[in-house]
């Protein structure tokens, strides 16, 4: 994973906000726009690589569906697990006209898949990502994560971290979304977490780090002080 990669995906994060997405990418775009769940989603095939990318909260519906942590609940079924998920955003994915159509698009030429998100998208990209590498394991993971809230429990964390081990999570300054769902709710972030902006402050919430321009300012900082 290089620096040019987590540049481009803040700024795929970034542009899944606009209703026009420019064509600098490169690659055939397809677009996912869910009216049931409110889910934006653009795939991008190019070269053999699949890159996905989830738009983040920006209407009452994605709220409603940030705000269901109360509830965790088995992803997919299996009673047995101990794994268990945030209710709203697995609700969400799961959704016929997202998790479907991603599923439908995997085809044989496609070796690595990047999956990236920011905020809320960021959340449905972890379920995307440990999804796919469940059904399509001979593939190449590539998870990048800007601003996400906690989507799981320990088991959860524990699954996901060993599947898909090339995941890196970054968080700006006091970014109050990478602090919810509360750990005394039993959620915890998966991935490797990288820290850019101000020094985190335990209490300290902000939410003008949340914003995707204050991510790309500071991990554009951080990455030319390298």
């Amino acid at each position: 994973m290089q620096a040019s990669d987590l540049i481009e995906a803040m700024e795929l994060s970034a542009v899944a906000y606009r209703k026009v997405q420019p064509d600098s990418f490169g690659g055939s775009l397809i677009t996912i726009d869910d009216p049931k769940t409110d889910i934006q989603c653009y795939l991008r095939k190019r070269d053999g690589c699949l890159s996905i990318t989830f738009r983040g909260s920006n209407s009452g519906k994605d709220w409603k569906t940030n705000l269901a942590f109360g509830q965790k609940t088995i992803p997919y079924g299996n009673s047995a697990s101990k794994i268990r998920v945030h209710y709203g955003f697995i609700e969400a994915y799961k959704s016929h006209a997202v998790r479907d159509v991603i599923n439908d698009i995997i085809s044989d030429d496609i070796h690595q898949v990047k999956i990236t998100g920011h905020s809320q998208g960021a959340a449905l990209a972890v379920l995307c990502a440990v999804d796919l590498e469940y059904h399509y394991p001979d593939r190449d993971f590539e998870v990048i994560l800007f601003g996400a809230p906690r989507v799981g429990n320990r088991a959860f964390q524990k699954s996901y971290n060993k599947r898909l081990f090339k995941t890196m999570r970054i968080e700006n300054g006091n970014d109050i979304v990478t602090k919810i769902p509360f750990a005394c709710m039993g959620y915890r972030h998966v991935g490797m977490g990288v820290h850019i902006g101000k020094p985190k402050i335990l209490g300290v919430i902000s939410f003008n780090d949340h914003y995707p321009q204050a991510y790309y300012k500071n991990l554009f900082k951080r990455i030319e002080l390298r």
